[in-house]
């Protein structure tokens, strides 16, 4: 990795350069989750690699938890949401061990993680939730061919983006499919990241 590349990475790990970074996509990215859950039915929500509360002010009105393995950022969160945050590591079974939620959710998350650790998560997050619950995930594709998005990807900090069918395959190794969807985000006619919404429930 280069001395750049590296130096941005830590960059984006400060909070608030973070939350500069995420605001003109953040809502766009997560039309296809707001499309598909009444909010209005969610009673309570585990936001896995919740970052500086990215997403806390969309759960308002739910019992919210946050987690996420960098202090900084739940430091932040804490500061600026309602809600309860925990630094820690959700697949770590030591964590949240009495605890059940309606809805899990991950927002641009495991194409920072490989694939054992991916399927760690992904398994816990199935028993995390309640029997009528569901976990929804938001997360950035590799796309096949060349293009912008391609090399968008590539460029990404995360270092795990992969093809939609790569993704599919790790979400229903314990996870039920109920929704997958691949859409755009960027300018007008011109997509910058493809990302993947997947909502699943536990086998």
């Amino acid at each position: 990795m280069s001395v750049g590349r590296r130096a941005a990475d830590r960059l984006l790990e400060v909070p608030v350069v973070y939350r500069l970074w995420q605001a003109p996509f953040a809502d766009a990215k997560l039309r296809p989750f707001l499309e598909r859950v009444d909010l209005r039915t969610v009673k309570r929500v585990l936001d896995v690699g919740c970052g500086p509360g990215t997403n806390a002010a969309v759960f308002k009105d739910s019992d919210y938890v946050g987690i996420d393995v960098n202090p900084d950022y739940i430091a932040t969160a804490s500061r600026k949401h309602a809600g309860r945050f925990v630094v820690g590591d959700v697949a770590d079974e030591r964590v949240l061990p009495d605890e059940r939620f309606d809805c899990v959710f991950a927002n641009s998350l495991m194409h920072h993680l490989p694939d054992d650790v991916v399927r760690s998560l992904l398994r816990r997050m199935s028993r995390l939730t309640t029997p009528d619950g569901g976990v929804h995930i938001l997360d950035l594709v590799l796309p096949e061919g060349a293009s912008m998005a391609r090399l968008f990807a590539r460029l990404d900090r995360g270092r795990f983006a992969r093809p939609l069918h790569e993704w599919r395959a790790l979400f229903t190794e314990h996870l039920e499919e109920r929704h997958l969807e691949l859409y755009p985000l960027g300018l007008p006619g011109v997509p910058l990241w493809w990302m993947v919404y997947f909502h699943g429930v536990a086998r």
